[in-house]
């Protein structure tokens, strides 16, 4: 038997039973109680946005400038540049643009206006990239020209010279399916023939741009073995 059992005193007991009942109310945590109900959001102070139909804003100013009215033109132009911006959606940018071009017609500026962008030489790749993203976005494009290509391979299955014009050829994004197309064909591919046509350039060679074009043809239809002849023209 233990003697030192019998000789503590009942007060050290006690503290020492206060202290371990100390240290468990320090360790018991009170069960956190859920609530029921859909919980009471804060309320936020706001404006709605205000909602304009910015197409008929368009319509209504190029009506008045085909009536000549030239006050009111104005009057839906300032409504538009408020509501439309070159940061913004779609809506809001192609109004950015429409309105530019509507704001040109009243001053008079247009071909200022066209000769300015034009004289701004776009690289290639970044027409490319462009034309990729237009047809990411718009699939119309795309199944076009997979529907001519379809055509022309077609109709001019036993042909051994396909002659083609190509009014607005810009880069000539649609040939190259076409070109590994015929490249496929049975007994050897036939020779393409391209006149591309599309607006001069301002300066000292206006037909830079469509003559680009050609030799980047040119360069594919050696990759597929496909003889190729390209005439370039410039002109309105």
């Amino acid at each position: 038997m233990n003697s030192g059992f019998y000789n503590e005193s009942p007060a050290c007991h006690c503290e020492e039973s206060s202290d371990n009942e100390g240290k468990n109310k320090q360790h018991y945590r009170k069960p956190i109680e859920s609530k029921r109900g859909r919980p009471r959001g804060n309320k936020v102070s706001g404006t709605k946005k205000e909602v304009i139909d910015l197409r008929s804003l368009l319509t209504r100013c190029a009506q008045a400038m085909a009536d000549n009215n030239t006050a009111t033109a104005n009057e839906f132009l300032k409504q538009i540049r408020q509501y439309s911006s070159p940061y913004g959606n779609a809506t809001e940018r192609l109004a950015h643009c429409f309105a530019n071009a509507l704001e040109a017609r009243v001053a008079g500026t247009g071909s200022a206006l066209y000769t300015a962008l034009t004289s701004r030489r776009i690289p290639v790749a970044e027409s490319l990239k462009a034309y990729q993203t237009y047809v990411a976005a718009c699939p119309f494009k795309r199944m076009s020209n997979i529907f001519a290509n379809k055509s022309i391979g077609r109709l001019t299955r036993e042909a051994t010279r396909i002659h083609i014009n190509d009014f607005g050829i810009l880069c000539g994004f649609q040939w190259p399916c076409l070109i590994q197309g015929i490249s496929l064909r049975l007994g050897g591919s036939p020779l393409l023939y391209i006149t591309g046509i599309d607006f001069p350039l301002p300066g000292f060679r206006p037909a830079d741009g469509v003559e680009q074009t050609g030799r980047h043809l040119m360069n594919y239809c050696k990759r597929f073995n496909v003889p190729f002849e390209c005439n370039a023209i410039a002109k309105k």
